[in-house]
């Protein structure tokens, strides 16, 4: 470097800002770290395109790899490979023989019951007929004999078939016919029903439902013999042998007996158990090693093939080479010496840092007072890292369309937080981390900041909640035209676009109610006073401007007349007239606990101050800082309003008071001690402070003139602007001149106070003759 150029005190410089600032830059470092672990290698970036996107650079083949298969193929192989392999079903003789056996005990006690009842009938019988002779109570003891059986019977029997408990049409099947043999029919009921049965297991029941089966083919193995092959849709699933069995006991006894025709169903259900049972294990262990059989590959590239020409578009087969070439070089990167990861991994940071400080340099440069927060440095790379996380998980990992990635969300949050240009640059930042992230993706890039910038502009200036949700409307059209942009250039097929455009519809409708909420945490979490929050403070129904109504009408009037005044000025040099106007409605709050010592809140009243002296008159006036800053805490408004009720008095003297004094000691100031009469600050440090500072003075010292006109308030506002910089009251605070100038307006303009006021005190121009307008002649 020429030595004409540097000066060692350049160095010394920049060191001295990095020590003033290090809190904030090791921060941002931290920043910095966490993100490099969510982005991959560089080099596979250089090989991530998209279909029909146009290649950069001709791709030659590093080293020979193979052609990954795309994922829908494999997943064709793969589903084919399981179909290709036959679930293991084993025919159980033993089940049957079982179910069989519990068939003919249930019947027996059948029998047993029915044959139980026929004894207590009888026994009853030889109760009446031996009731007058000598062996009545051997009778009767045979009846309790024979009812205890039956008790026992039948508890026993609904213990083991809970399924005939408390049924009447089971009551009557147990109960014996009153003539003929008791079980008469019983047996050929029984082996209806077993013959049924034997029917469906000679079929084949399967014990695994058929829409559960994937095979084309069932394996059955039956005994020592070698499985054969057959068809799913040769045997029946458990539902389907119930259906058949109904069938079949319908034919049978449709005819004959209804109760049979429905107790007969009954028990086929309960008894007929499958007989082909499902092998699970053995058959996941064969689909498994089927599976572990199809190749993943389905050709190789050798090295220095070339892959694709610079300028061409991207096929599907060249997209698979491309691919398979970028987790090529991912796996190789594991195996590389420590030297090469780490120079890897150091290029990874500085790109990341590069584009970080596009952010905090501007925020080091044009918005220092939020840099040297800590606070909200979390919360800006909070919102970073939020979306950067969202973006490897959802859409790196898991495959969802980058279209889903939350950037809206970030740009409208910072936005609200803070304002318009910060969240621009941090959307932009964010905007280039993520197109990185997911593949030098200039397409995700591109939309991303167009449909951002519209967010950012419909919440720029939030007055109303709606406009939350009207952005809605903006973000749509916003999405509607960038995808029929980049999908007309790009040569893009419809359904392409069509499906782009519905990530990007539903990313429209849900940013601003994810925003809603995110806002409303972070304000309490990070105590930042968002327009949101001014918004509400606006409100007359607050309690403490409910109390200033009340308790101070005066003063409330005049905070509503500075509000006023404050809001056009703050808009004629583009600072936050909402937060101005806001400050103004609270900037005497502190006149609620002694309102008759305030000149606006005196009527047709004894002076207050004709019995005090001039130093306790001041103190008294000045008492109003202190007690409205205690109203303030106990109502929990905000710091940034808050700062309004000291700063809008700074350091000056309560000239009145003082001059009063002075009158008092026979004009000798040496004789009054001025420190009681002078504000203890601070003095305004923001732009709104100051206008604050500005149009209060201005409001009040213009109410004092007797039959104002615009020459005469001019004036006036022109030696209360003057006095305040010549006291350096605006010194701490960034208002250059010519905004000054701007605050105070023109005559005859439409911004700054001097309109304002002329219309509140009805000021008309007066023009030369002749030359009024013609509305006004």
């Amino acid at each position: 470097m020429p030595a004409s150029n540097y000066h060692p005190n350049q160095f010394f410089g920049f060191i001295k800002i990095v020590l003033e600032h290090r809190k904030p830059i090791l921060s941002v470092l931290g920043l910095v770290l966490i993100l490099s672990f969510f982005f991959p290698r560089g080099t596979t970036l250089m090989y991530s395109y998209k279909l029909d996107d146009i290649t950069r650079e001709p791709v030659i083949a590093p080293f020979n790899f193979s052609i990954l298969k795309a994922e829908e193929e494999l997943k064709a192989d793969l589903d084919f490979a399981l179909l290709s392999e036959p679930y293991l079903f084993t025919r159980n003789q033993e089940i049957v023989s079982s179910q069989i056996e519990k068939i003919s005990h249930f019947f027996q006690f059948v029998e047993d019951i029915r044959q139980a009842r026929v004894d207590l009938r009888n026994s009853k019988d030889l109760e009446y007929r031996y009731r007058f002779s000598a062996k009545y109570d051997e009778a009767r003891s045979m009846v309790q004999s024979d009812s205890a059986q039956i008790s026992i019977l039948l508890t026993d029997f609904n213990s083991t078939y809970p399924f005939a408990a408390e049924k009447d049409r089971w009551n009557t099947f147990l109960t014996p016919r009153i003539e003929g043999s008791p079980n008469a029919g019983l047996n050929a009921f029984q082996a209806s029903l077993v013959q049924i049965c034997r029917n469906r297991w000679a079929e084949g029941i399967l014990d695994d439902s058929k829409s559960d089966i994937i095979s084309t083919e069932i394996s059955i193995q039956t005994g020592v013999d070698a499985p054969t092959l057959e068809s799913p849709d040769a045997f029946n699933d458990l539902q389907e042998a119930w259906t058949k069995s109904r069938q079949e006991v319908t034919h049978i006894y449709e005819d004959k007996s209804e109760l049979e025709l429905e107790l007969g169903y009954e028990l086929i259900v309960e008894f007929m158990s499958p007989n082909l049972i499902y092998d699970r294990e053995t058959t996941e262990r064969r689909s498994q090693a089927r599976l572990d059989r199809v190749p993943r590959h389905k050709g190789i590239v050798l090295l220095n093939e070339r892959i694709v020409d610079a300028n061409t578009r991207i096929t599907p087969e060249i997209l698979e080479k491309l691919n398979s070439l970028s987790i090529a070089i991912s796996q190789r990167a594991g195996t590389e010496q420590w030297v090469d990861k780490a120079l890897a991994y150091l290029g990874r940071l500085l790109t990341i840092a590069v584009v970080v400080s596009f952010f905090f340099t501007f925020l080091l440069t044009y918005r220092r007072h939020i840099f040297d927060n800590l606070r909200m440095i979390l919360l800006i790379g909070l919102m970073f890292l939020f979306v950067v996380s969202f973006a490897y998980i959802f859409t790196v990992r898991l495959g969802f369309s980058e279209y889903l990635i939350p950037v809206i969300v970030s740009a409208m949050v910072l936005t609200i937080m803070f304002d318009a240009r910060i969240g621009f640059m941090g959307t932009t930042s964010i905007a280039l981390l993520v197109g990185i992230l997911i593949g030098n993706n200039v397409e995700f890039i591109i939309t991303a900041l167009f449909t951002s910038s519209i967010a950012m502009f419909s919440v720029r200036k939030l007055r109303r909640r709606r406009q939350l949700f009207t952005s809605i409307l903006s973000l749509l059209i916003a999405s509607g035209v960038v995808v029929l942009a980049l999908g007309l250039f790009k040569g893009s097929s419809w359904n392409s676009m069509g499906a782009d455009m519905v990530y990007l519809i539903a990313m429209s409708i849900l940013a601003p109610i994810v925003t809603y909420g995110l806002v409303g945490i972070l304000e309490v979490a990070f105590k930042i006073t968002t327009n949101l929050t001014l918004l509400e403070l606006l409100d007359f129904q607050h309690p403490i401007l409910k109390r200033l109504q009340r308790e101070a009408n005066g003063t409330f009037n005049h905070s509503v007349v500075v509000g006023n005044l404050a809001e056009a000025c703050a808009d004629a040099i583009g600072a936050h007239s909402l937060l101005c106007r806001v400050g103004a409605y609270y900037h005497d709050i502190g006149k609620i606990e002694r309102p008759e010592y305030f000149i606006e809140n005196m009527y047709a009243t004894d002076n207050k101050h004709d019995e005090l002296t001039p130093a306790m008159s001041a103190k008294i006036i000045k008492k109003h800082i202190s007690d409205g800053l205690s109203i303030a805490k106990e109502y929990g408004l905000p710091q940034t309003v808050s700062d309004f009720i000291p700063m809008h008095h700074g350091t000056t003297r309560v000239e009145y008071f003082y001059h009063k004094a002075v009158e008092e000691a026979g004009g000798d100031e040496s004789k009054v001690d001025d420190k009681v009469f002078y504000y203890t600050g601070p003095r305004p440090n923001t732009k709104e402070t100051g206008i604050l500072m500005i149009c209060e003075a201005v409001e009040a010292a213009v109410r004092s003139i007797k039959e104002p006109d615009i020459l005469k308030i001019e004036k006036m506002m022109d030696k209360i602007i003057k006095k305040r910089l010549a006291e350096n009251q605006l010194d701490e605070c960034p208002l250059t001149m010519d905004e000054i100038r701007q605050i105070r307006g023109t005559v005859d303009g439409n911004t700054g106070m001097l309109p304002v006021l002329r219309g509140i005190y009805h000021i008309r121009i007066e023009y030369p003759e002749g030359t009024q307008p013609e509305a006004e002649a």
